[in-house]
């Protein structure tokens, strides 16, 4: 008779224990197990985190609600608030380190409806760009005279600087290569032209010589779109400038 009961309450506990691993193997089927770890840590890090880039250098944009950073990758340019660098040292095509965090940004007089931004929290410069190595080759300021019939900002006048100077790092013509290359003064002119229905500011650029400035390159800058174009003088026509 105790065999019997023996044998019984053995049944019992192998069937509890069967039921039991059934249970516990169902659960972990259906629990998420350790490989969504990632997953999960990546969501959190597109939501809240840092996100670290290396980009290009393009340029400040101050004058707008918001202070803008603007810099490039792979050809195409990004856009970011920029409230905590307060240096404003970097100067176009120096190569740097962004380190930002995805947000949003309230826009004005549109009952404060808000947009997505990328919010800089630091950036950190790591190579000098065709600017620098400008200025610290050629080493002298470029002069400047536009015409008194023309109003322009001390804003506007440093972003035309600016552009010129970009210009001059990067331009083909042998006179104002020369020009760099044996450090000589260079001037600028700004005007305002009309050409085929549009409207420019017109940059006209000349080495200093002692019977005055002749200019040898122009540059036209569209009001509308900001857009820069060489005058080819043999052609009589506009070449994009990147």
């Amino acid at each position: 008779m105790n065999k019997l009961i023996n044998a019984i309450i053995i049944m019992a506990l192998c069937g509890l224990l069967a039921c039991h691993s059934k249970t516990a193997e169902k659960q972990k089927l259906d629990k998420p197990g350790p490989a969504s770890g990632k997953a999960v840590a990546k969501q959190k890090q597109n939501n809240k985190l840092e996100h670290v880039d290396l980009m290009t250098f393009v340029q400040y944009l101050d004058d707008g609600d918001y202070f803008q950073l603007l810099a490039k990758k792979d050809g195409s340019i990004s856009s970011f608030i920029n409230e905590t660098d307060s240096t404003r040292n970097l100067n176009r095509g120096d190569q740097i380190q962004v380190t930002w965090k995805n947000g949003t940004v309230t826009i004005p007089g549109d009952n404060d409806a808000e947009m997505p931004a990328r919010l800089i929290i630091s950036i950190k410069k790591t190579g000098d760009g065709p600017v620098t190595a400008f200025r610290n080759t050629y080493g002298k300021k470029l002069r400047y005279t536009w015409s008194t019939d023309e109003e322009f900002t001390s804003s506007y006048l440093d972003k035309v600087y600016l552009l010129t100077e970009y210009y001059l790092t990067q331009t083909t013509n042998p006179l104002l290569q020369a020009t760099i290359k044996n450090r000589e003064e260079l001037t600028y002119s700004i005007e305002s032209r009309e050409r085929n229905g549009r409207n420019y500011k017109v940059i006209g650029i000349a080495p200093a010589g002692p019977n005055g400035s002749n200019v040898v390159q122009w540059l036209y800058v569209g009001e509308e779109d900001g857009r820069i174009y060489e005058y080819d003088l043999s052609g009589d026509k506009l070449v994009t400038f990147d």
